[in-house]
């Protein structure tokens, strides 16, 4: 039974018990190898569950975007929803004035919906990444729509305006908060 408890020293050969911190004739570190230590299987543990939080959660959205046929298919059936869209018509002083009276009523009014807003072109970003609108009747506005550009066309159009311009823009208002306002997703602009 005593030789259960017993190891070799990996410095001089020795014969030395395995709860020893280091060898009585050499005086080297009895170390436990390392898949002997708590920690080892900690990490261990945590590689492991990470491995299957991500295999799980790719293996999810796989099997919803295969669908059984090919990806060109679910493309066409996505593509008249959009076309559905209606936008609902508002200015930029109203979506001032709605954040102004309470930021979490407008934040429930508008976000995640779809918008033709029509506001003054206040600025147009030099990487051409968006455009800002705010109120047409007050110079002095502090109330930002931030629009942001998806695609080439959009940004021709960009290209053409100039600050100060009254322009309305069609898009889903993605986020609204009570300091830098509005941000929206341009869908098109006239």
């Amino acid at each position: 039974m005593a030789k259960d408890k017993m190891t070799i020293c990996k410095h001089c050969g020795a014969e030395i018990a395995a709860g020893a911190k280091t060898c009585p004739k050499c005086g080297g570190k009895n170390v436990k190898p390392i898949y002997k230590r708590v920690w080892f299987w900690i990490l261990a543990a945590v590689l492991v569950i990470g491995i299957g939080g991500a295999a799980g959660g790719t293996g999810g959205s796989d099997s919803s975007t295969s669908g059984g046929g090919d990806s060109s298919a679910q493309v066409e059936e996505t593509a008249p929803e959009e076309e559905a869209i209606e936008y609902a018509e508002v200015t930029t002083d109203e979506l001032s004035d709605a954040l102004e009276a309470n930021a979490m009523n407008a934040s429930d009014t508008y976000k995640g919906k779809y918008f033709a807003v029509t506001g003054r072109l206040s600025n147009i970003d030099a990487d051409g990444s968006y455009i800002d609108l705010v109120d047409i009747n007050d110079e002095w506005s502090f109330n930002v729509i931030t629009c942001y550009i998806k695609n080439d066309e959009q940004l021709e159009r960009v290209k053409q305006m100039t600050n100060d311009e009254t322009v309305t823009v069609r898009g889903k208002i993605t986020d609204v908060g009570e300091v830098l306002g509005y941000y929206m997703d341009i869908d098109s602009i006239d």
